[in-house]
């Protein structure tokens, strides 16, 4: 019986297949091998060193293997430029016992001199003209700084006039000709942070490299990389030009492990395709852990990534990488960081500890700083834990993206203006595929204000859609404590915001259309979410445009939402148009917004309610009146004041009535560092209904501390609002009382103003919030009697899905 051809071939192919197993072979390195004498081609004969190794390298064959001995440490950078296949890819890995093998870009530093009192001095000869990270004892040390974080500020001095993208006058720099050839660490955007070398340095003058954007003044900066910043233990210094190293410690160097990062990558993959590593720790890389340049088919499992000078991990235009079950810390910049790649799958990774030290990442680019970066198509982003992050915890853009089933926290804590998620679009209109944000959870969004111009203002959003993306997922997931948006679409549109929990942000939800009228928010959809303000100085809903109010009503459809506000239920959603030149600003009720807007009509409030209790008032202070008018503040002082203008405020209101130029301020007359409860009381009317006043708490340079809206009628209405302080008072903070209609007048009289001693309720005593940051079923006891958001009593448990939440109200 003859066999058939097609037979034939497959025996064949099978022959050849178990050839190619046979002929794999595996190579071992051991810090103990011998590069001359030894094989490497087993245990009992490996080779040390990876310069050995780099020479055998490009004979590796697909199925060949490589393995490092457990508990060693190999210096050096693993250069790949060879391939496997489909099915053999050449494998790095780990043999033997114990902790997994470190490969090191680190160099031990010697022979200290001390030169000063606490400054030593030591030569690195294998640093080159670049310097990221230095390491006494294993951890790492910061550059030296002047002014040092701990100082006000955290250390930024503010811009007080600037020149284009290169030249900055500040007076707070004590004798500036000492800084010439130092840094220049500088914020001229809330998210953008670059150090520069400063080029001259005269009186109040300081000369740079071009920044990526314009300094504008009232921004923060510092002086870094220079001899006379050292002060604090650990702080150095690095000379490129005599490759001296200038350390302030108490304690002798010499008694210590000082190491410097001398290893551009410890891995580099270019144009190679079919590579797997696994079980390997990459621990101290001048720029990159790992390195990948249009390459392939790359899997990296079980490694550990830490103290890296630029991103951990840097891929660009590489596709079908896996990257997976890996640990990443302490890089300078980024995380991760994939550059124009496609089908990328990034799953079950932990990314802690990134861009956390200013001036050390990446300047310009508003990825870095980031946990993980990356832009490309057809790219999945799951089961990540991110924690720790300078800036965005994980950005993506591009076509046909997922990121879903993470969780991130505590991210912008050196820049803000960015979020837990950040996506941001290329405005293609609907062309773009869909990118999908879904299942997961995100909470601390600490904010970055130092350094800017506005140090009051927490811009740490949540989920972050911003300019110009096109259709966009945003389902299922759970924003809590971040310090403005938990949901925030800019500009954007064609975006579905379904079935998500945000509770506890400044702001539980915002569409903010503006400053991009070619790119309109419109077409997008809010329906199924629960929006919960914890506090009664929380938002719940802002929808804003600088357009008409028509525009509010094209943004999209709203409805079914759970728009809650426990602890003050009136005035919880705001909307900003344009009427004309005007800009009006309008609060509502969910009952008002429903009338007003036509949306949210199956949308429903908090179920429950609680409120302060006053037990005493203390006497009336006495205060200071001003009006802004035409441009000019204009102030009387309550004991010299006219009485006629006085008595229009303290009596019979103001008798023309106040509009938009016409702003009454009134002087809290705050004791220095006096931090109590106030009680702001005062009567108002209004020429039209519907119209809202405000009132700002403000610093004398005009940051708003505390705000809150208030309804006008016909009618004089006693108005009353507890102010709690943020931070310690100083003199001459004041209340602007400000109005929804640019021209309308208004009327306000008998103004208040006294400390309080007040009952606050807690809000963990009226709501519980229970969230699931697991991959598994969570069964949570509800020990009060609680009810859900439709009012519905809640059961003794609840068993919450992975990565889910629920608010719950105690009756």
């Amino acid at each position: 019986m003859h066999e058939s051809p097609q037979k034939f071939f497959i025996s064949i192919l099978v022959c050849l297949l178990a050839v190619q197993q046979v002929s794999a072979r595996n190579y071992y390195l051991s810090s103990a091998g011998n590069d001359t004498r030894n094989t490497g081609v087993s245990t009992a004969s490996p080779w040390k060193s990876i310069e050995k190794l780099n020479s055998k390298i490009p004979v590796l064959s697909p199925g060949d293997s490589v393995f490092f001995r457990r508990g060693d440490i190999f210096k050096g950078s693993i250069n790949i430029n060879s391939s496997g296949r489909a099915g053999s890819p050449v494998y790095f890995g780990a043999w033997g016992k114990g902790s997994k093998p470190v490969i090191s870009g680190l160099e031990r530093i010697s022979g200290w001199k001390n030169v000063s009192r606490h400054i030593w001095e030591a030569v690195c000869q294998a640093c080159g003209t670049e310097f990221t990270n230095f390491i006494v004892n294993g951890k790492r040390q910061p550059m030296g700084r002047w002014p040092n974080a701990s100082a006000p500020n955290r250390g930024y001095l503010k811009v007080k006039w600037a020149s284009g993208n290169n030249r900055l006058v500040s007076p707070d720099i004590p004798d500036p000709g000492r800084w010439q050839d130092a840094d220049l660490v500088i914020r001229t955007n809330r998210w953008v942070l670059e150090r520069l070398p400063i080029l001259s340095s005269k009186r109040d003058t300081i000369t740079t490299s071009p920044t990526s954007y314009d300094i504008d003044k009232e921004f923060g900066f510092f002086i870094s990389n220079h001899p006379l910043t050292l002060d604090q233990q650990g702080e150095w210094f690095f000379d490129k030009h005599t490759k001296k190293i200038l350390l302030f410690s108490k304690t002798d160097p010499s008694k210590l492990m000082t190491e410097a990062a001398v290893e551009k990558a410890l891995v580099r993959i270019e144009k190679q395709q079919f590579i797997t590593i696994e079980n390997l720790v990459f621990k101290g890389a001048l720029h990159y852990a790992v390195s990948a340049t249009g390459a392939g088919d790359i899997a990296i499992r079980n490694t550990e990534a830490v103290i890296s000078g630029i991103d951990a991990i840097f891929f660009d235009h590489c596709n079908h990488t896996l990257f997976e079950k890996n640990k990443v810390g302490f890089a300078n910049s980024s995380g991760l960081m994939f550059a124009n790649c496609r089908n990328t799958l990034i799953r079950n990774n932990d990314v802690r500890n990134i861009g956390l030290v200013p001036g050390m990442g990446s300047g310009g680019s508003s990825y870095n700083y980031s946990g993980i970066a990356i832009y490309g198509a057809s790219n999945l982003l799951e089961n990540n834990r991110i924690d720790s992050v300078g800036y965005h915890g994980l950005r993506f853009d591009g076509d046909s993206m997922t990121v879903r089933n993470n969780v991130i926290s505590n991210f912008c804590m050196v820049k803000d203006d960015g979020g837990g998620i950040y996506t941001w679009g290329e405005g293609n209109s609907t062309s773009e595929a869909r990118r999908s944000i879904i299942g997961n959870v995100v909470f601390n969004g600490i904010g970055a204000a130092h350094g800017t111009d506005d140090t009051l203002r927490v811009s740490a959003e949540g989920i972050y859609v911003d300019d110009k993306c096109n259709n966009v997922d945003v389902i299922g997931n759970t924003i809590f404590k971040c310090g403005n948006v938990g949901i925030f679409i800019h500009n954007s549109s064609h975006v579905s915001i379904r079935d998500n929990v945000s509770y506890d942000n400044g702001i539980q939800f915002q569409l903010l259309s503006a400053g991009m009228p070619l790119f309109p928010i419109h077409h997008c959809e809010a329906k199924n979410n629960t929006f919960v303000a914890r506090k009664a100085n929380q938002r719940v809903a802002t929808f804003i445009t600088d357009k008409s109010w028509q525009d509010i009503g094209t943004m999209g459809a709203l409805d079914s939402n759970y728009y809650c506000r426990p602890a003050d239920p009136e005035m919880i959603i705001l909307s900003s148009y344009k009427s004309g030149q005007y800009d009006v600003n309008k609060t509502y009720s969910l009952k008002e917004w429903k009338q007003i807007s036509g949306k949210d009509q199956h949308s429903a409030g908090a179920p429950l309610h609680f409120s302060y209790t006053i037990r005493r008032v203390f006497p009336e202070r006495k205060l200071t009146y001003g009006f802004y008018n035409a441009g000019l503040d204009i102030w009387y002082p309550g004991e010299t004041a006219d009485s006629k203008t006085v008595a229009h405020l303290l009596g019979e209101g103001l008798k023309e009535g106040m509009n938009k130029w016409a702003i009454a301020s009134t002087d809290c007359a705050f004791k220095p560092g006096e931090s109590n409860r106030f009680l702001l009381r005062f009567e108002a009317r209004g020429s039209k209904p519907g119209e809202i006043i405000k009132a700002n708490f403000k610093t004398r340079d005009n940051q708003i501390l505390y705000t809150r809206e208030f309804r006008l009628d016909g009618q004089f209405r006693q108005n009353e609002l507890l102010f709690i302080p943020t931070r310690r008072n100083e003199p001459f903070e004041r209340v602007n009382f400000e109005f929804s209609d640019a021209l309308s007048p208004a009327w306000v009289k008998n103004i208040s103003f006294q400390e309080a001693e007040v009952t606050i309720p807690n809000p963990a005593n009226h709501i519980f919030f229970v969230v699931n940051e697991t991959g598994l079923p969570k069964t949570v006891p509800l020990g009060k009697k609680l009810v859900d958001v439709t009012g519905k009593s809640a059961g003794s448990f609840i068993k919450l899905k992975p990565y889910a939440s629920a608010v719950f109200f105690i009756k």
